[in-house]
């Protein structure tokens, strides 16, 4: 998927390179390579790698040849395929964060937005978000503190305060001039919100809210799934990440009532998950997709990952748990999974921190697993 996003996110160079910069150095820290041992291995100055980590000369101005040299180069020293992914990925939002502090607000054009032209993917939204919000994408948590022992030293990509404002300031005029009556606006409008949502700021929380409270006025969501149901999704999860679980549950009630609502959220998150291989270009996957076009083996480990947290995801994630054992009981006849599923149920339910609906599917998964051991 995010090689082939390579196409959707071209458009104009940005001098920005700061994210696939700061990957660099943890990539390179990781395969034990000084900047000066690297540099020799790949016939360039130390003062070339210093500026490629630095983001003063971005990686996404290197010629194909170059970068694809740098890529075998820490292949051949044991770098984990999967940090190789992350800089592809960083490369992707650099050029997005580079494109966003280019443009003056006034000009934020809403045609042709780039958050309206592809459905982002997880690994380029954590990327996004980093310097952002400040969390490391979880495939990075582990290898990016082995790399910052060294000393004191920031703990991702830096944007300053200033700069930071801009992108949000710019996604937020975006986000308003989207025309929601269109495809392209919705999914720019709702993406945007996502992305908004790393942000923790009061203004951002207030503003966030007030567009929750306009599009539900001026869109308003139908029952189960229709072309406004991602927008919802969106603006419910944006909103739950700042503090807020109210949307969440009322996006629970509201949009997954039915089957084509169960549906489209079991087809949006194992999309999240990586159980999708095809890129998509409009939300219009996420209503059509048969649920057969995808096994959930990613899906069902993307959720008893995340059984913990804030309320509003914790409730989400424990429906969509749910609502996938009910469509792929098969999920729980592996003893390793049902055992895990059990005993963080069971955690769960003594703890006694979710909705009284929340707790009932517990309740229903519990009985699942039980009748799954019986056989």
């Amino acid at each position: 998927m995010a090689r082939r996003a390579h196409v959707t996110l071209t458009g104009g160079m940005s001098p920005e390179g700061r994210i696939s910069g700061y990957l660099l150095k943890v990539i390179r820290e990781c395969a034990g390579q000084t900047q000066e041992q690297l540099a020799e291995g790949l016939g360039v100055s130390a003062a070339t790698v210093q500026g490629w980590e630095s983001g003063r000369r971005p990686l996404m101005a290197m010629p194909a040849g170059n970068f694809m040299a740098l890529q075998a180069r820490f292949r051949r020293l044991g770098t984990a395929p999967g940090l190789l992914d992350a800089l592809a990925h960083g490369l992707e939002a650099d050029l997005f964060i580079g494109q966003a502090l280019a443009a003056p607000h006034h000009q934020a054009d809403p045609a042709g937005h780039l958050l309206g032209t592809w459905v982002i993917t997880r690994p380029f939204t954590e990327m996004t978000a980093w310097p952002i919000g400040g969390k490391a994408p979880q495939a990075l948590e582990r290898s990016t503190r082995r790399a910052l022992r060294r000393g004191p030293v920031p703990p991702g990509p830096v944007l300053g305060a200033d700069e930071r404002r801009h992108v949000i300031t710019h996604l937020q005029a975006v986000a308003e001039r989207a025309d929601r009556r269109t495809a392209h606006g919705l999914l720019l409008a709702r993406q945007a919100y996502y992305l908004i949502g790393f942000d923790p700021s009061p203004d951002t929380t207030a503003w966030l809210a007030q567009m929750y409270r306009t599009d539900r006025q001026k869109v308003r969501p139908a029952q189960g799934w229709s072309p406004t149901w991602p927008l919802a999704r969106s603006t419910a999860s944006a909103l739950t990440r700042l503090g807020d679980p109210e949307p969440m549950r009322c996006f629970i009630s509201d949009q997954l009532c039915d089957e084509a609502g169960e549906r489209a959220n079991l087809n949006y998150w194992a999309f999240w998950a990586g159980d999708f291989a095809e890129q998509q270009t409009s939300d219009t996957f996420i209503g059509s997709t048969p649920l057969s076009a995808w096994h959930g083996n990613r899906l069902m480990r993307h959720l008893l990952d995340r059984l913990y947290g804030n309320i509003g995801f914790f409730e989400l994630n424990i429906h969509t748990l749910w609502s996938l054992v009910r469509v792929r009981p098969e999920l729980v006849s592996d003893p390793p999974v049902a055992d895990e599923m059990a005993a963080k149920i069971e955690q769960l339910l003594d703890e006694n921190l979710v909705s009284a609906a929340s707790q009932r599917e517990l309740d229903a998964l519990r009985y699942v697993i039980a009748i799954a051991r019986r056989y």
